[in-house]
């Protein structure tokens, strides 16, 4: 179907598509984002985080005021290749934490290329909504 709606055909549209976030990356120095879920339980935040290839000495997860930092690096080796379609670089996500999060007793786990970190809670009594008055003019 692709075909009829692409004059590329497929195999073509992907490779011109491949090739404009690698050049986007490459020229801007920008770093990957990784994808990554956050769930929630009763006593603490769960953050998963995509990072195939890269080992703990690769990564560096920290906090900056609120925010959780996550920077890596996945290093190209120098090799004849005869495909490549595998992405290298730096990568680098922040995540604004929760007002209930604790920023002490954080931990990081990394398994199968998923870096799992988890994020205290508080208990923090709900606060009720605020009515803020609209004004006409």
């Amino acid at each position: 179907m692709l075909e009829k709606i692409w004059p590329f055909g497929r195999s073509r549209f992907r490779k011109v598509v491949e090739e404009a976030l690698e050049k986007a990356f490459r020229e801007e120095g920008g770093a990957l984002e990784p994808l990554s879920e956050l769930s929630e339980a009763e006593d603490h935040y769960l953050l998963r985080v995509e990072v195939p290839g890269l080992g703990p000495e690769n990564l560096e997860v920290r906090l900056e005021g609120d925010q959780l930092v996550i920077e890596g690096e996945k290093r190209e080796e120098k090799r004849t290749k005869h495909l490549a379609e595998i992405v290298y670089g730096r990568i680098y996500r922040a995540y604004l934490l929760p007002k209930d999060a604790r920023k002490e007793g954080l931990e990081a786990r990394l398994s199968k290329g998923v870096l799992e970190i988890r994020i205290p809670r508080e208990k923090r009594p709900e606060e009720p909504p605020v009515r803020i008055p609209v004004q006409e003019g």
